[in-house]
Parts: C-alpha cells; structure tokens; sequence
C-alpha cells in the first residue's frame, strides 16, 4: 500500500506571564527573566506577493537567501515561485520551476552559491511486482530562474532500493547543503551527494547516537545541531558529525514539553532559537534554560505562530508567519522594540491550564485597542505539565489560587474546585456589571443559563456559549417530555426484542462518566454540605450501571458493522444515542437523518428527571481582589456583545436574539457563494448505508420545540474527576459480586460527604 509519512512538530500553546492579581506594567513575572516590556517585536510585511501564489516559506545558505511558494494552476501542474532577497528582505530576481501533472516538487535547500536543491516526487500510478505503491523520486538541483542543472534518480541508488524493498515504501525528508556537499534523508536516512549530484555515501545508520530519523540545522559557526527524539518521546539537541554520521554532546531541551519546540539556527548570543506557539527563546547547547526573546501576545500579533526564522542581527530577524485577518502566508521583518518606547499600561493577568485560541485573539484585540489596559497571558499547562504528568500545571494553578494567587481573570478547567472557590468568596459577581452595561440588556441573555451558573442570585461565571449533553431517542418511544429514570428505561428495553441495545456498545466506565457528568448534581448539594450517595435513586443507578460491560471487545467492529452502522438508529437496533448538541442543524441532521424521525433530549435516565446538561465552550471569571476590575471587565464583557455572539461559528449563543435568527436560518436551505459571487442554495444529505437521503430545513414547529427544550435546561455539566474516582473504586467491589448495593452506597456516601466538606 503507497504510504506518505511526514513529521510535522507539535506546536501547543506556551507563555510565561505574570503571577497573580493585576500589577503596573513592568513588574517582574513568574516564569520570565524581566517583564513584559522586554519581549516585544515589531512586524514589517515584506513587499512580495502574499500565499501559495507567491512566497510563503524561506531558506537560507551563507549570504543567499531565498523565498519560495508553491503554485497549483487549473490543469493540477504545480511549481514553484523563487525569489532572490538581499540579506535585509529587499526582493533582487525572481524566477519559476514548473512541473508537470502528478509531480511534486519538495523539501528545497540552498547552497552557498545560490544554486537551490528539490526532491521531485512523481507519484506512484501502478504498484509493483509486490504490490507496493512506490513514488519515484528525484534529487534536482535548479537555478533561481528554474533552469534544472542535474536530476539525480534516487530510487536507483542501492542502498535507497534495498530500504524500499525491505520497507515496502519509500519517502524523503529534508535536505541539507553543507558547503560542497548534499545530504538527502530518506526513510531517516542521510545520504551524501557532492555538489555535482554524484552519489558519495550513505551515513552510518546504526547505534545510540546514529543520525537516523534525526532533523539537521547548520549554524553559522559551522557546526550542525541535530534534533530528534528518545524512547520516551523527549526531544533533545546534540553535535553531528558529517563524516561519521554520530551525534555527539545530546541534551535535552529544557521546558516541560520540550517537544513543543520547532528549531531554527540563532544568532551571535544563542546557538539555535525555539519557537512554540506563543514566543520566540534563544538557547545554548548544554544550558539549564532557554531564554525568552520574543512573545506573541506581548506584541500584539495574532498569529498562532512564525516560522522558517532567519537570523538578520540580534535583534531582527526575517520569519513567515500567518495574518490574522486574511490567513495568508506573510513574510516579515521582525524588529526588537526598545523598552523605552512602550506606552506604559495597566497589566491584568489571565491564567489558564491550556488556552483557547479565540481567547488568545481576544487578548490580543483587547490590548490593541485599549488605551489603559494590557492583559498577560499565564498558561500553567504550558509551563509546568511534563511528559510524565499532563495535570501539573492544572494542579499549580489551583494550589496558586487557594494560596491567594488569584489572577485577574481566570479561564476556568473542568480539573478545578469552582464550587469551593466561590463559596470561599474568591470570585466576582459579574451581574451587577450587566446591569450596569449600557451597551448590555441582561435580558437578551438565556435566564436558565445565567441560572444555573448562579449561587444565591450572583452570576460568578461568565459562559459565552454552550452546547448540551443528553441522550436522544425517538419521540415516539420516549413522548415529547424531557427526562425519564432508570425504571422508565427498564420498562421500554424490556419490550424490545432480544438483541436490542439501549446504547451503541457503551461499556461502563464511560457510561458512569458520562452520567456523573451530565446528571451527577442530583446526588450532591455542594452549598450546604450534603450527599445523597446512599438513596435508593443511587442504588437503581449502580444497578443500572451493571448491565453495561466492562469493557468493549473490538472483534465486534466488523465491515458488517460499519456497512449497516448509519441504520442501526433507524431499525431500531439501538434506542437511544448520546450525542452533544451545538446547534440547529447538527440538531436536524441526527433527527432526520440517524434516527428518520423526530427525536427527543430525553437525556440520561435520573431520580429527579434531569438528564441533560448545559456544556459551556469557555468559562471564565473575575477575581474579587483584582485590582483593576473595571480592565477585566473591559475583556470579559466582550463576549456577551452582538460582535461575538454573531460570531459564533460553534455551539448555542447566550443571546436570545442571535439564538432566534439561528433558528430562522435553520427553516432554510444552507446557502453558500458561488465563483461569481452569487449565493446559492444548497441541500443537505444524510447517507444511509451508501444512499443520500436529502434533509429537509426545519419546520418552524421544530425549531420553536427545540428552543423550548433549551430554555427547560437547568443542569449544568460538572466533570469532578475525583468524586467519579471514589465512585468507580467503591462500586467494583458491586460490579464484582464482592459486596451488595446497599454496602457500597454507604461507603460511597460517607468517603463522598467527607470529600465535598474538604472542597466546599
């Protein structure tokens, strides 16, 4: 079978920000060496053509540099744009290299001399005598102007011929030019070619230090980096020795996730630059730490990240980078900012244990635009979760918290105890800021939403949007009514002939999750103190919970599975489904199209009747001892204006209004644009086992019936990892036939009741 592998490095997002409640800019901050002021680069687009037509990468050899960007014309022949700048990003010659249909062209390097240097991959129609489907592949040497000096057939050199026949496939990494010499990787491994395209050497590919499957990056002192991974997936840096192929002096790259890092050769002060997704750290081999140089947030970009660095002077450097406007592909200039010449702000911090991009461009947006404030970013996952422990940062963050380090504002986590933060009075009522807002009606805002994320009538979260978490089935088995308990589902199953499964091959760890999830309150009054984990509801439920199996066996996932997976609905082979609600349509498609009629959020089968739960896409509050409140309500609010709910491309608004024209845009046809800017109606389809079957709009009856089950939510989804912990420990002993219902409730009951004491 033809098979493509390409190594694309990780890039989560990292920052080191500020500590704590909100300080005057300047302060020194937890996790980096001065403050924010330091960290800030300035960003000049480069005067070229902009995205795939143009150039969108760069490469660099000595004093050459070049630009490069793939071209796709109308007949699928692609090429590639080539472009000569002087070392300050000033554009000299220009030029073209055209392929024709079922090329690629890939992997580009320069030499010292200008001369530049592809793999050219023609793909693989047919397969071979063993029924591999093996690309051809060429090594081309090429003028800025796109004339081809040599094209060198690589699948012809033996050793690249033996690796393929004991593989079965065949592909090419990078290529690295050294002075007179080539190194071509192919399947991990570096072969050599002088300058001429005469095969050399293939590099010794054996031992603990061998360079196979490792990424080169010459430095401007001569010597190269490699950068590759341990057993364990830790990345680290180490010396290679062109000749022997060995790798010397390995270590590994400091941080937490040192994986997060792409590579790029430094300047005068560090050896090599890390760059992750929020800045931009020089680094010396064999150091204790990385130094921050650059950070994204402080400078006012929105891009996710920048890449293909090259170094101008110490304190510039050319990259490429995406706009945040447009999404092209920008090359530009990036300059230090003197300290000096940065407006003073107020900073507030926001922290957070992994940070969602739209946060990030708000951030971003918010210290654009204000004159007074400018909010830092702290990513405690970043910062502090390691290879070997992915909730560290999660649990420094709330040990920072409950130590009084609470920041500005905070992007709540499901790993956090909200309950006992707000009953310890460490957050905001944001209502009073609502119904202060001149610009905001409360009113407008879903009441049983802003309910239920209420305590006595203050609102202490804000959540912006949501979805909902439930079971769905067929409204004419379950009736139109939200809610039903364990007996009612007993009830309908046994009516059902053999072989009828309530849910799709669900075993029951996930379904003990889910339920205490989504349903999970009923048994716990985290305001005064109370559990009911010893009630005859929780006992149906273990009960319940016990026809599930333990685990799923995959022998059951056969073709004939999948072939009738999309009717099982339909044909009553399953009854219920559990299934996230974000919207209309996604709504209308599983009703139509899965199921073939109207269904119901019945939800998961509880004592009290409420088995479906609000899900917020983001969750945030405001310190009740920042010091700058009316800044972090600057931020917040934005979420609750027209701007952002209209925006909203994922999930149910918080705004009635914008809820109402969603459901008037449901009673159509999705419409899109076509080529001559016309819009055009479109239909959707569902496909059962093959076949389309067309999906109508929505009925106006339909979408005020789902609206009106929307506004019936009052539960929220609360994912407590350790009280679902206790439960799943204590019922085994149940689910083993070791202890009766009634023991394993009482010992629930009493370990649960002292648990949510401790964390109220």
């Amino acid at each position: 079978m033809k098979k493509k592998i390409s190594m694309i490095l990780a890039i989560v997002i990292v920052t080191a920000a500020l500590a704590g409640c909100g300080r005057e800019s300047g302060t020194e901050s937890s996790g980096q060496t001065g403050s924010v002021k330091d960290y800030v680069y300035k960003v000049t687009p480069l005067e070229l053509k902009k995205g795939a037509e143009g150039y969108s990468s760069l490469m660099k050899n000595g004093d050459c540099l070049y630009a490069y960007g793939y071209q796709y014309g109308d007949d699928g022949c692609t090429g590639i744009n080539i472009a000569r700048l002087s070392s300050d990003g000033a554009l000299q010659e220009e030029g073209k290299y055209q392929v024709e249909a079922g090329v690629g062209i890939m992997n580009l390097s320069c030499d010292e001399q200008g001369m530049i240097y592809a793999i050219k991959d023609i793909y693989a129609e047919e397969p071979d005598e063993e029924g591999n489907y093996i690309d051809r592949y060429y090594l081309s040497k090429l003028t800025v102007k796109g004339e081809e000096l040599f094209c060198i057939y690589l699948n012809d050199i033996p050793q690249v011929k033996e690796l393929a026949q004991s593989k079965g496939w065949l592909y090419t990494g990078g290529i690295v030019v050294i002075k007179d010499r080539i190194y071509v990787n192919v399947l991990d491994n570096y072969f050599v070619f002088d300058n001429e395209g005469n095969f050399l050497k293939m590099l010794a590919s054996e031992g603990d230090h061998s360079l196979e499957g490792m990424y080169l990056y010459p430095l401007t002192d001569g010597k190269i980096v490699a950068y590759g991974y341990d057993e364990d997936g830790v990345s680290y840096l180490g010396y290679a020795d062109m000749e022997t192929g060995q790798v010397t002096d390995k270590t590994k790259i400091p941080g937490a996730a040192s994986y997060d890092f792409a590579i790029y050769p430094g300047n005068s002060r560090y050896e090599v630059l890390l760059v992750d997704s929020y800045g931009v750290y020089g680094y010396n081999m064999g150091e204790p730490e990385k130094t921050k140089l650059m950070d994204y947030v402080d400078s006012d970009l929105g891009s996710y990240g920048i890449y293909n660095i090259i170094t101008i002077n110490d304190q510039e450097f050319l990259a490429t980078y995406d706009d945040e406007i447009t999404y092209e592909t920008c090359i530009g200039r990036f300059t230090k900012v003197d300290p000096k010449d940065i407006k003073d702000k107020k900073t507030l911090v926001l922290a957070c244990a992994g940070l969602d991009w739209n946060i990030r461009n708000s951030v971003v947006n918010f210290n654009k635009n204000s004159e007074e404030y400018r909010i830092t970013i702290q990513d405690y996952s970043s910062m502090y979760n390691l290879e070997t422990d992915y909730k560290a940062g999660v649990n420094r963050l709330n040990a920072d918290i409950v130590s009084g380090k609470v920041p500005d504002i905070l992007v709540i986590h499901d790993d956090m105890p909200v309950e006992s933060y707000i009953s310890k009075g460490l957050f905001e009522d944001l209502k009073p800021y609502i119904e202060k807002d001149e610009e905001l009606d409360i009113d407008n805002y879903m009441p049983n939403v802003l309910e239920a994320y209420s305590v006595d009538g203050k609102l202490y979260r804000l959540v912006p949007s949501y979805m909902v978490s439930t079971l769905l089935a067929k409204t004419s088995e379950v009736g139109e009514e939200v809610g039903w308990t364990v007996s009612d589902v007993n009830q309908l199953m046994s009516t059902k002939p053999d072989g009828t499964m309530f849910l799709d091959y669900v075993d029951r760890k996930s379904m003990l999750l889910n339920y205490m999830s989504i349903a999970g309150y009923q048994f716990v009054d985290w305001e005064n103190g109370t559990c009911s984990f010893d009630s005859d509801s929780f006992a149906e439920l273990l009960e319940f919970l016990k026809q599930f199996p333990e685990e799923i066996d995959d022998s059951i996932y056969t073709d004939d599975y999948w072939e009738n997976y999309d009717s099982m609905w339909r044909e009553g082979k399953v009854v219920a489904m559990m299934y996230t609600v974000s919207g209309y349509r996604d709504y209308n498609y599983v009703q139509k199209g899965t199921f073939g009629e109207p269904v119901t959020m019945i939800g998961y089968p509880s004592g009290n009747g409420e088995g479906s739960a609000i899900m917020p896409t983001i969750q945030m509050a405001m310190s009740a001892k920042s010091s700058y409140k009316e800044g972090a309500w600057q931020f917040l609010r934005y979420y609750l204006t027209d701007e952002y709910q209209n925006g909203l491309t994922y999930g149910l608004p918080l705004s009635i209004k914008k809820l109402n024209e969603m459901g008037e845009e449901a009673t159509k046809n999705p419409t899109y644009t076509d080529e001559n800017g016309n819009e055009v109606e479109s239909q959707d389809y569902f496909y059962l086992n093959g076949v389309e079957v067309p999906i109508d709009p929505m009925t106006k009856e339909e979408v005020e019936k789902f609206k009106e089950t929307l506004y019936s939510l009052n539960q929220i989804y609360n994912y407590d990892e350790n009280l679902i912990q206790i439960i799943e420990e204590e019922s085994a002993a149940y689910f083993s036939g070791q202890k009766s219902v009634g023991d394993v409730s009482a010992i629930i009951q009493s370990r649960a009741k002292i648990y949510v004491n401790e964390n109220r």
